[in-house]
């Protein structure tokens, strides 16, 4: 068996990837909302094995707080064959069974164009062993020797009920050395095994001592877009002498499945930021720009914390049909290289640095936004 520890930071409302352009419709503000501080670990699973997955692997949809989700159909993934050599001996089975979650990465490129037996895709989750922590991005799911196992297929893969068929698809992985499963351009990754489990929900993966994918994990709709869940926005308190701010600014929380995973519940205050070329109510950060800024999506007004104005939330529709959170009418995003604040044995469980602020990019600069 492999164990395997992560540490991780926030939980908690949306977020996520690719086309962004002019933006039509806006939300009303929401009344205040409250949460606390939390940090989240993923714990220990081993689930190893020799063996494969077999023929076309199947994608099926399942219930979930932030609405329908995809999961693994089918028997599951990751099949190990049985050991009759095993006291006692055990039979053949799945590491992850039917109904385990079905995640995507904000970083990885668009898989379009890179289609069942075309080159080799090159993902933002790899399997370089990172020294400080011991273990890769992805892996095999029979292997299940990384945080987040690709899921793969052996023929093309089938559409369960309420999956649409042509969102499916798949690209070819030489470093994993099988063709992975993407749906609308996503390559689709395993976290947490069985169903009704969605603890890999909106974990924001950076810089060190984070482990270093540097983008957002979410659950996807079957509509082929992030499954966002409503933004939880909230003021994030300076650090002396690690934060690049020195009065509250925004943010939003992170990790809101902590309390699922044995701490408490509340997730971690992120930063967010705007972005000067931004037009008003309208997002121009766009296509490669969402790989390191990730728009703060959303699936209803977003809530506020006290400590923000009640009237400053919105937002706004983009152009992929997901929506995006706005504070005093600008877009927020997220970077996808933000540095948490750390405590004695880590990441603290109060929030992020704000290393983002100030950052000229894609025309325009990333700036924190004043509560």
């Amino acid at each position: 068996m492999v164990a395997k520890v992560k540490l991780a930071f926030g939980i908690g409302a949306a977020l996520l990837l690719l086309l962004v352009a002019p933006a039509t419709a806006a939300y009303a503000s929401n009344g205040p909302g409250g949460f606390g501080p939390g940090f989240g670990h993923k714990g220990s699973h081993g689930h190893g094995g020799p063996g494969s997955d077999r023929g076309g692997t199947v994608v099926a949809l399942e219930s979930s707080p932030y609405g329908p989700v995809l999961v693994v159909g089918g028997a599951g993934a990751g099949y190990v064959p049985a050991d009759p050599t095993a006291t006692p001996p055990t039979p053949a089975g799945y590491n992850y069974p039917a109904g385990s979650s079905l995640y995507l990465l904000s970083s990885d490129p668009p898989t379009y164009g890179q289609g069942w037996g075309h080159g080799s895709y090159q993902s933002a989750c790899g399997v370089t062993v990172v020294a400080t922590q011991g273990f890769t991005c992805t892996s095999t799911p029979s292997a299940d020797t990384g945080e987040w196992p690709a899921l793969t297929t052996n023929g093309r893969p089938v559409a369960g009920p309420g999956v649409v068929p042509w969102l499916l698809g798949t690209v070819y992985r030489a470093d994993l050395g099988t063709f992975q499963v993407t749906y609308a351009g996503h390559p689709l990754y395993l976290f947490d095994p069985g169903p009704n489990s969605f603890v890999g929900q909106h974990f924001l993966e950076s810089v060190a001592p984070l482990p270093p994918w540097g983008g957002l994990w979410s659950l996807l709709s079957p509509n082929g877009l992030p499954a966002s869940g409503v933004a939880n926005l909230e003021p994030e308190t300076p650090v002396a002498g690690q934060t690049t701010y020195t009065s509250p600014v925004v943010g939003v929380e992170e990790y809101p499945a902590s309390a699922a995973i044995g701490l408490p519940p509340g997730g971690v205050t992120v930063s967010v930021y705007a972005f000067s070329g931004d037009s008003p109510w309208q997002s121009r950060c766009m296509w490669t720009c969402t790989l390191t800024w990730i728009p703060v999506l959303t699936s209803g007004p977003p809530t506020l914390a006290s400590g923000l104005n009640a009237h400053a939330a919105g937002a706004i529709r983009r152009s992929d049909g997901s929506w995006q959170a706005t504070y005093d009418g600008h877009p927020l995003y997220v970077y996808g290289q933000e540095q948490p604040v750390l405590g004695s044995g880590g990441p603290a469980t109060t929030g992020t640095v704000g290393n983002g602020n100030g950052i000229h990019a894609f025309g325009g600069t990333f700036s924190l936004v004043n509560p």
